[in-house]
């Protein structure tokens, strides 16, 4: 599955409709996001985690 989204002026990026539904994302979920791969190849990665209690 692909999307694309924008990040605003914030520095914020909404993840998409098509990607929320599709990995079970609610409003308020705990997500991690890392930076992963080389200099020239880097990617984001977002996991949905549960939240602590």
């Amino acid at each position: 599955m692909r999307a694309f989204s924008k990040i605003d002026e914030e520095g914020r990026i909404s993840i998409p409709d098509n990607i929320r539904r599709e990995v079970g994302l609610k409003p308020g979920q705990l997500v991690e996001i890392k930076v992963q791969g080389t200099v020239q190849a880097q990617y984001i990665v977002i996991h949905k985690r549960k939240a602590a209690r």
